[in-house]
């Protein structure tokens, strides 16, 4: 029973228990979660931080994800520019063994150059979903059109001309934000000077007179030809090269911050699980002994302080 002479401590006893009791509910709710709040409002000191927090999350997630788009494009670049080394190499080698035999029909170089030619223009023309790699900006269109209108054979007269009527794309290198503040200007056109100058060496081959006699002025213009596309493809292929390593290294940034931001997030929402227990096993403590206090407060009268 509830006296004026005991009344305050009884309502100060109660308001204890409730908010003994909502720290219980918020404990237990943490614990089922692990997480300290189910909303902002839990949180409110944090609430802005976490905002923030989670915006840097998603704009680091978005750049990484946008780089590795770009360094897929770029692997297969790299393993194009390789393949059109290889074909570079190769002729080189049908040359030098042609022009030292004396005999070019028995090498078939005719065919060779223009099997050889068919491969190069299937690595510029190599794409990734609908996207060209080799075009610069003119992502829809095959950047190598060997029956392109107005483009032929070199003609007869040496030394030869540079010649990029094959290239139905443009020169622009395209960029990729990698990070804020920082562009990479990646990637290579197919009109570019070790591969016209491939090409340019396979139409000579392609089309020179290998019997009954050999025209040997041809194969010499196209064997100089070709070395300055042996010593030019390198460079683009260290390009692209140099373009992964600079996406690489932003994405280590990202990764790095992302780790920082996701800890940093976890601390302000995930409860720490031993406190938490701790805590709860604490108010449970002090809920018995305030119903234990409020039991005690019902007994105490005249009568049983007399007895």
């Amino acid at each position: 029973m509830t006296r004026i002479t005991n009344i305050a401590q009884h309502n100060l006893t109660i308001s204890q228990i409730f908010e003994t009791q909502s720290r219980l509910q918020k404990a237990q709710l943490q614990l089922s979660t692990g997480m300290k709040s189910p909303n902002y409002s839990g949180i409110a000191d944090d609430s802005q931080r976490l905002v923030n927090l989670e915006s840097t999350r998603a704009r680091a997630d978005q750049f990484v994800s946008n780089n590795r788009i770009v360094t897929l494009r770029l692997q297969t670049m790299e393993l194009s520019v390789a393949n059109v080394f290889e074909a570079a190499s190769k002729l080189k080698t049908m040359l030098v063994n042609g022009l030292n035999a004396s005999n070019a029909s028995a090498f078939s170089l005719n065919l060779e150059a223009d099997n050889l030619l068919q491969e190069v223009s299937k690595q510029l023309n190599v794409k990734i979903g609908d996207r060209f790699l080799f075009a610069g900006t003119i992502i829809d269109t095959a950047p190598v059109n060997l029956n392109a209108s107005g483009y032929s054979a070199p003609p007869t007269s040496y030394p030869s001309n540079a010649d990029t009527g094959y290239f139905q794309g443009d020169s622009t290198r395209v960029k990729v934000r990698a990070a804020d503040d920082f562009d990479v200007t990646y990637g290579a056109t197919a009109d570019e000077a070790g591969f016209e100058e491939l090409i340019r060496a396979l139409q000579m081959v392609k089309t020179a007179s290998t019997s009954p006699t050999i025209d040997r002025l041809r194969l010499q213009e196209a064997l100089a030809v070709v070395n300055k596309a042996i010593a030019d493809i390198p460079n683009i292929r260290s390009r692209i090269g140099a373009s992964l390593n600079a996406l690489d290294k932003a994405n280590d940034g990202h990764r790095d911050m992302l780790v920082f931001v996701d800890e940093t997030i976890s601390d302000i929402e995930n409860v720490d699980i031993p406190a938490a227990v701790a805590r709860m096993t604490n108010d449970q403590v002090l809920l018995e002994a305030s119903f234990y206090t409020i039991a005690r407060l019902r007994d105490l009268s005249l009568t049983n302080f007399l007895r």
